[in-house]
């Protein structure tokens, strides 16, 4: 997968993905109503496989994660780097029954990330 960054006076750092699909599901788990659609709106632009959008088990998570679903952390961390997440919020948890790379989960730090700036 190549990444692309592009800098112009109306986008100050946007990120174009090419080549390989990487397919995700965003969770909230802020509580904040509309944040996973505008957050799916941001990552589709970007050529990100939403596949799914919902809520995640709790919605009282601090910091937004990335969590790994297949063991290709170099596909998390290009989700990290397109929204401003901190890699250190990448953790692995492989599911045989997950057919997708990654779960991403906004979390209450929600507004200090790309899509929102």
């Amino acid at each position: 997968m190549k990444i692309r960054i592009i800098n112009d006076d109306k986008n100050k750092n946007n990120v174009e993905v090419a080549s390989a699909i990487i397919q995700i599901e965003v969770m909230n788990g802020c509580g904040v109503d509309g944040v996973a659609a505008k957050f799916t709106s941001y990552l589709r632009e970007r050529n990100f496989d939403v596949v799914q959008v919902g809520n995640y088990i709790s919605n009282n998570i601090d910091e937004t994660m990335i969590i790994d679903r297949i063991g290709n952390r170099a596909n998390a961390e290009k989700l990290a780097d397109v929204l401003g997440i901190d890699k250190r919020n990448i953790i692995q948890q492989l599911n045989k029954d997950y057919f997708l790379d990654a779960t991403l989960v906004i979390g209450k730090d929600y507004n200090k990330l790309e899509p929102l700036n």
